[in-house]
């Protein structure tokens, strides 16, 4: 995998002033998790995942895990019919703001055609489509567009020609977990009681991964590696014949994602609008991710021949490409309380939405 120039040196940078202050600030190594005794969920998949590391040696790698719990056929978080989004739910997401979020991208989707120069088999193909709201709410703004929705299992088009959009998909994709112990990368296993082991890496693909990182100034580092989303990158550049991929996920750029600040990595667990880091415990009830790492989606996507078109946060993309829209909406409210308004505020102000989310564009053959 392709680096950039400046990676390994600014990093390294920022590694050796932490351990500078570490030195004068001594601070905890976080320890593997062992959370036996709060170990609940869904029975029946709880088992089905200790039947699976009996017979895989007493252990699997914790992405594996990660895909039963969020993805087995029949109880997995995302495969079961239960409520994820919204009041009843365990999470918001800019779709289930309002469907102010869906008109500004029906306006993105139309200038993507108008600048195909409007091809009659232009469609948009949407992965992990929040049960079809999104589509719901851009297809009223614009009912011309051709809209797909691809749901976990559903097959994929083998030629697509328009734009690969994805919304909070790529952060909940399983990951990975890698630490540095002795100054080598070791990845995190998971034993039959649910307690966190270490082990050598399970591919060689991590290893090249991390492989200009300065691990001799990682110790006890922590973080998640999504080699499924490069996956995913691969697979649609394949189908996609001329058109545009966006992506919208919470993350970060490389130098970010492995700075000092981020030691003990990005995992969260969402379980009733209740945030933790424990994803042993309401297994198959609760939503698992990660944070994105958006430097090598670019790399990978210029292999692919993905041109980057741009990488901004979710607050500057929506007041440029929905401007007209915001500043309607804006101006019919001053000084007056309208739900408008707030989906307004919450999707662009930097300490809500706005800039935690990154807004990713990508284009080919154009």
């Amino acid at each position: 995998m392709a680096r950039t120039d400046q990676f390994a040196p600014k990093l390294e940078r920022n590694y050796q002033i932490r351990l500078r202050l570490q030195a004068q600030f001594p601070l905890l190594l976080r320890r593997l998790l062992d959370y036996r005794s709060g170990v609940d969920g869904n029975p029946a998949l709880i088992e089905e995942i200790h039947t699976e590391i009996k017979r895989s040696g007493r252990r699997i790698t914790f992405t594996r895990f990660m895909e039963l719990a969020l993805y087995h056929s029949q109880h997995g978080y995302y495969t079961a019919r239960r409520q994820r989004i919204g009041k009843a739910g365990d999470y918001f997401t800019s779709v289930s703001v309002g469907p102010l979020f869906g008109r500004i991208l029906a306006c993105q989707f139309q200038r993507f055609r108008t600048e195909l120069r409007n091809p009659p088999e232009f469609e948009v193909v949407e992965f992990g489509g929040h049960r079809g709201q999104l589509w719901d709410d851009v297809l009223a703004a614009a009912p011309d567009l051709n809209y797909r929705v691809i749901e976990v299992g559903n097959l994929l088009p083998e030629k697509i020609a328009g734009c690969v959009f994805s919304n909070e998909f790529l952060d909940a994709l399983p990951v990975h977990r890698v630490r540095v112990v002795q100054g080598r990368w070791q990845e995190v296993y998971v034993t039959e009681d649910f307690a966190e082991a270490l082990g050598p890496l399970s591919t060689p693909r991590l290893a090249d991964y991390l492989r200009d990182l300065p691990v001799h100034l990682m110790e006890g580092y922590t973080t998640e590696i999504n080699l499924r989303a490069l996956d995913w990158l691969e697979d649609i550049a394949q189908r996609l014949q001329r058109g545009f991929v966006l992506t919208i996920d919470y993350g970060y750029e490389r130098e970010d994602y492995f700075s000092p600040q981020h030691r003990e990595g990005t995992l969260l667990c969402y379980h009733r609008h209740t945030r933790n880091d424990n994803p042993y415990q309401h297994i198959g009830e609760q939503d698992i991710t990660a944070h994105v790492e958006f430097t090598s989606l670019i790399e990978c996507g210029k292999k692919l021949g993905l041109e980057p078109v741009l990488f901004t946060d979710q607050s500057h993309y929506l007041l440029q490409v929905g401007e007209s829209e915001i500043s309607e909406i804006v101006a019919r409210t001053a000084g007056q309380p309208s739900k408008e308004r707030q989906s307004v505020h919450q999707l662009i102000h930097p300490e809500l939405m706005g800039r935690t989310f990154k807004v990713l564009v990508q284009k080919k053959g154009i």
